[in-house]
């Protein structure tokens, strides 16, 4: 495993985006898509392959 160096500055940006997409609708939706599709397994038939 590699160390890696940024900023400190890079690094608070990043923690800021990181917090503001955990409290966004989209990220909401996408952990409710995981959790539906881990309880229900998807034949290919059903996803038309």
């Amino acid at each position: 495993m590699e160390t890696v160096t940024i900023p400190k500055e890079n690094f608070e940006l990043m923690q800021r985006e990181i917090e503001i997409l955990r409290h966004s609708k989209v990220y909401k939706r996408l952990l409710e898509f995981e959790k539906n599709i881990s309880i229900k397994k998807f034949s290919r038939k059903y996803l038309d392959f």
